[in-house]
């Protein structure tokens, strides 16, 4: 008697067991909920838009005048820039006269503004060509230069040899043939220089 009623008992039980599972299993299916995952994108921000003040310091800013070193160191610029074309400085007028002489000859070269009385040249190398005495016969060809100034009043200065000849006989007879020779006449009224410059050249011609 025992044994069937326990069997039967413990088929009793495991029946209980298994509807329990079975009711706890739909109970939880029921309470379940369904999860969506959504992924959250921010949104472009639109750029923020410039203030008045800031447009209005810009206008500001371009419609300020230039400083004045600004325009100071424009205007230099353009000085710098336009040269100015040098002017070529004309160089002093140079005339040369000769005379033939005895045993040789004689030349000038005047170093004056707009000199152009031949006579005046004639005059002065007429009166210095016969105060030369050419200590010198035969012999090869050389000469010597003079230079010295023609005041106004004819006074002559600053004599002295400007090239030599080699020949001390033959520079110092032309010296002394200048200083012979002054005064000479006085410089013509249409020579508006304070003086004349001279450069006298004597030549021994060696016949």
């Amino acid at each position: 008697m025992k044994k069937p009623f326990f069997i039967s008992l413990g088929i009793h039980i495991g029946i209980f067991i298994i509807l329990y599972i079975v009711c706890r299993l739909l109970l939880e299916k029921k309470k379940t909920r369904k999860v969506y995952s959504v992924k959250i994108i921010s949104a472009p921000q639109p750029e923020p838009e410039k203030t008045v003040v800031e447009e209005k310091s810009k206008k500001v800013e371009e419609k300020k005048p230039k400083t004045r070193v600004e325009k100071e160191s424009k205007k230099k610029r353009k000085k710098s820039t336009k040269k100015k074309p040098q002017k070529e400085s004309k160089p002093a007028q140079k005339k040369k006269t000769k005379k033939n002489l005895a045993r040789g000859s004689a030349s000038i070269d005047i170093e004056g503004q707009n000199f152009s009385d031949d006579f005046y040249l004639n005059l002065i190398m007429t009166k210095i060509a016969n105060n030369w005495l050419n200590p010198l016969r035969g012999g090869r060809k050389m000469s010597v230069t003079i230079y010295f100034r023609i005041q106004k009043n004819g006074t002559v200065s600053d004599v002295k040899v400007e090239k030599k000849s080699g020949n001390s006989l033959l520079d110092q007879s032309a010296l002394r043939a200048v200083l012979a020779s002054s005064p000479l006449p006085p410089l013509p009224e249409s020579y508006s220089g304070d003086f004349l410059g001279v450069h006298f050249e004597f030549e021994h011609t060696g016949r």
